[in-house]
């Protein structure tokens, strides 16, 4: 299934490249933030937002397989607020140094299947030879109704995957 099939692979962060943990100013970690919520924690912490998340392991060793492998690898996610942007592309270069080649912030998702079939034009590779590694449900029936191959983070972590060449 996953091989040297696939010429570009773009990846999500939240919940698939990083495991949520934001801090409250007493002390408890929590998961996420109202969307409110959210805003005040970016314009607050600025680049320094995804500090307490952490990789996924499994993740991380499936992107460095692909890697190896001759893939072109990508951040795609969105974002809604400006730190937001720095604040995961700080992330993503601590945790996984010189694996992604760019990265591209969108403000809904919706956006992201448009991004993944510009870059497939400009690079000259088919649908077909895209992956996207995802953790909404939704976003990944869209990649996959586009001829994407579409991935639920979850396949990953369970290793539900055929070794990667």
């Amino acid at each position: 299934m996953i091989c040297d099939s696939i010429k570009l692979a773009f990846f999500d962060v939240d919940g698939t490249l990083s495991a949520p943990q934001y801090p409250h100013e007493d002390g408890r970690m929590d998961i996420g933030f109202t969307e409110g919520g959210w805003m005040a924690y970016c314009e607050k912490t600025g680049v320094h937002g995804y500090d307490f998340c952490r990789p996924l392991s499994p993740v991380r060793s499936f992107a460095e397989k692909l890697h190896s492998g001759g893939t072109r690898l990508f951040v795609l996610s969105s974002c809604l607020h400006p730190n937001e942007h720095a604040a995961k592309t700080a992330f993503i270069q601590k945790n996984y140094p010189d694996l992604f080649e760019d990265f591209y912030y969108v403000f809904h998702d919706g956006e992201k299947i448009p991004v993944i079939e510009k870059a497939a034009r400009n690079a000259g590779v088919p649908l077909s030879s895209c992956l996207l590694v995802e953790d909404t449900y939704s976003t990944l029936l869209k990649a996959y109704e586009a001829g994407i191959t579409a991935v639920h983070v979850a396949n990953i972590i369970a290793g539900n995957l055929p070794d990667v060449p």
